[in-house]
């Protein structure tokens, strides 16, 4: 039996299935803070790759409201379960970095599906995030980190572990996330097969 085609294209955010994957990805990730502490994996986290996946096959705007919107459910519960200590309230550059994941996302992977792209686009998306979030970390004090070079780099040497939960986890989702839409869209959603960029063809001269 021949895979089904794809059929005509439709405006890039009308894609339930994706929308349903991202949502469902999105309120377990938002849900984790319900979790206790001693139970939950290290820094393991799904909004990066939430973003990368929602913006390369439904557009920037529905991945940055699901990713971010997800986040800061997550900040919030997180906030309330510790009493409300202001440690635990969002950070504006993690809000950053997920932006970043998001316009990735949707410049890089919206024409692929190779596993290696979608891979090398989530490591290229985890890098500035752990460089950017333990420069804020060292800048406003986090730790009693000195004002020095030696501060800033013991800063990302104290933030390793957690660059390793975060680059696991988001190659954990993406992979989990970009799977599941290939096979589902062959399946059951031809709309919402992935056009691959059309080749250049030579110019022929008369």
């Amino acid at each position: 039996m021949r895979d089904p085609q794809p059929q005509p294209a439709r405006p890039s955010w009308l894609r339930p299935m994706t929308l349903l994957l991202g949502l469902a990805v999105a309120a377990v990730a938002a849900a984790v803070p319900l979790v206790d502490e001693p139970y939950r994996p290290f820094n393991f986290a799904a909004f990066g790759a939430l973003g990368l996946f929602v913006a390369a096959r439904a557009g920037l705007l529905p991945a940055l409201l699901l990713s971010l919107g997800a986040k800061l459910a997550s900040d919030l519960l997180n906030y309330r379960h510790h009493g409300f200590d202001p440690d635990y309230l969002p950070d504006p550059t993690v809000y950053a970095g997920f932006v970043l994941y998001a316009v990735l996302g949707w410049a890089f992977l919206r024409r692929t599906e190779s596993p290696w792209k979608v891979a090398g686009v989530a490591v290229l998306g985890s890098l500035p995030f752990f460089l950017v979030t333990n420069f804020a970390a060292w800048y406003v004090k986090a730790l009693p980190y000195p004002d020095t070079l030696d501060g800033l780099l013991l800063s990302y040497r104290m933030g390793l572990p957690f660059y390793r939960g975060t680059l696991v986890s988001d190659l954990a989702f993406a992979g989990v996330l970009f799977g599941l839409h290939a096979v589902l869209s062959r399946a059951y959603f031809p709309a919402e097969r992935v056009v691959p960029r059309p080749a250049l063809q030579p110019e022929v001269v008369p």
